[in-house]
């Protein structure tokens, strides 16, 4: 796979966006979700879950 970035802020990047779309093997993928967006900025803030081990994890997991 090849990941590309277009700002489509302009006339023709917007075209070009176009002309991907109709190619069989190619798909735009759009912005994340509200969900996506959350987890990031909550990631970015350093609020994440520690654990020491799988173990512990799944035990917290389930509290």
């Amino acid at each position: 796979m090849t990941y590309i970035t277009i700002d489509t802020k302009t006339k023709q990047a917007k075209k070009f966006v176009e002309l991907i779309e109709t190619l069989p093997f190619a798909k735009i993928l759009k912005d994340p979700n509200e969900a996506t967006k959350k987890a990031i900025e909550d990631a970015r803030k350093g609020k994440t879950h520690k654990a020491k081990s799988l173990e512990q994890l799944f035990s917290d997991l389930k509290q």
